[in-house]
This record gives C-alpha cells, structure tokens and sequence, in this order.
C-alpha cells in the first residue's frame, strides 16, 4: 500500500508540472468547471423561487445536495475522468501491453495514471457551500453527523469510479466503441437531484445501482435525515462493487488481443 502511495504522489507531482507549463489553460478550466456548477445551482435557486419544497426537500436541502454531487464529480473528474478518457485508445492500439508488464495493478495505473488539477475552483467552492449551508441551515451538526458524511463521500467517490469503471469493459469485446467513457455519465447526473423524486424507482437507485449514495444520502447526514444502517451499507456497497470492478477486469483482460500477437 505504501508504494502504491508513493507511486500516486509521483502521478501527481508529474501531472502537476504539465499543468504548470500552460497556466492560463488551467485557470480557464477551473473557471468553466465552477461556472457550470454555478449556474446548475442558480437553476435550483429560481425555481425554488416558484415552491417552497419539492417532496419534503427545501431549497437549501437541494442546494446543499447540489454541491455535495459537484464536489464527488469533480473529485471524480480530477482523479479517473482524464484516464477514461485514454482507456479506448489504450485497447485498441495496444499501448495496454505496456501497463500489463508493470509491476503494479493494471487496474490502478489504468485508473489513476494522470490527475487533472482542473477542478480546483470548483472543488475549493463547493466545500465551502456544503460548510456554509450546514451550519446556517441544519445547525447544530454533530459530530457523527460530520464522520458519516466524510464515509458517505469517500463511498459515492468509490461506488461512481466502480460502475463508471465497468461500463468501459465492454471496449474489450466491441472493439473501436468512441466515446464509451460517457455513457455513464446520463446515470451520473441523475443524482443531481434527490433521489426520492424518482418514485417506485427509489429502491433500486439506493439499494440495486445505488446512485442514491453519490449525493442524496451523504447529503442526508449533514441535514439530519440520516438511516444510521445506510452508512453501513453504503461502506458495504462500495467494496463490493469496488471488488466487482476488479474481477470483471480480470475477467476482460483475459479477452484481450495485444498488439503483438
């Protein structure tokens, strides 16, 4: 684990130089990624303008959901989103041969390779707006309310990279499939919003897919409608489908036809 540390930092520090020799490239993605997240929340704001809830959920609740799902997208966007985007053209050229002889998980260095310090604003943003709204609105947060959201968030972080994961592997049997790395995303975005609005689908978001835990749930922990037990199912849904990830690329891998064979 410890080198697999120190192997990610390296990542980092190497990704860090690239972005450094083009600043104002990285500060004009910074302010396009807070802008887009600015403007999805100032949509809420309006039409909260029109209702005062939307099936129990407050404009400040929504609000405070909304940045939670920003803040675990662009997460996810700085860490995986850069090499899902380099997983097609990694199988079909054949430059995956060169990952396969390294001697660290394939799965890891797929994943984590490069890092994207595009998200920064937006990041530093929405951390603020989630501490804000908390303590302005859903006064006082306790203690374990704060330890339950930080579970929450690292599982939404680890069950979004899972499913998103898995819905790449298919480029293994299909071949050329362009842009496959966002046919996830649609699912993704549904978490936008509570997830109690989706009706008799709820069950399966939450316990089935359960997208419910990218924002809605942890969201809930710092409102104060928080299920204890869906901490520990969240936890438990991560690793599982963390450890499914795994095994289905295992799995993928031995359908792979190098370049040199």
């Amino acid at each position: 684990m410890k080198r697999y540390f120190k192997l990610y930092l390296s990542f980092i520090k190497n990704c860090l130089i690239r972005e450094m020799e083009f600043r104002s490239n990285f500060i004009w993605h910074n302010l396009v990624s807070l802008i887009w997240a600015v403007v999805v929340m100032l949509v809420f704001f309006f039409i909260y303008q029109q209702v005062n809830t939307v099936n129990g959920w407050t404009m400040e609740a929504v609000l405070l959901l909304t940045a939670v799902y920003f803040l675990v997208d662009r997460i996810f966007d700085s860490c995986f989103e850069i090499n899902f985007n380099n997983f097609v053209p990694l199988v079909n050229t054949g430059q995956l041969d060169l990952i396969l002889i390294k001697p660290v998980s394939s799965q890891f260095f797929v994943s984590l390779r490069h890092f994207s310090f595009a998200m920064i604003f937006s990041n530093v943003t929405m951390i603020g707006v989630i501490i804000y709204l908390s303590f302005t609105y859903f006064s006082p947060i306790y203690w374990w309310q704060v330890v339950s959201f930080l579970i929450l968030l690292a599982c939404s972080v680890v069950i979004t990279y899972s499913l998103w994961f898995m819905t790449l592997l298919p480029v293994f049997w299909w071949g050329r499939v362009d842009n496959i790395q966002h046919l996830f995303r649609p699912f993704h975005q549904l978490c936008r919003v509570p997830i109690d609005v989706v009706g008799r689908f709820k069950p399966i978001l939450t316990y089935i897919i359960p997208l419910a835990f990218v924002a809605t749930i942890p969201a809930q922990a710092l409102i104060g409608k928080l299920s204890p037990w869906l901490v520990v199912y969240g936890v438990g849904a991560a690793a599982f489908l963390l450890w499914l990830s795994h095994r289905l690329w295992n799995f993928a891998l031995r359908h792979y036809t190098s370049a040199s064979s």
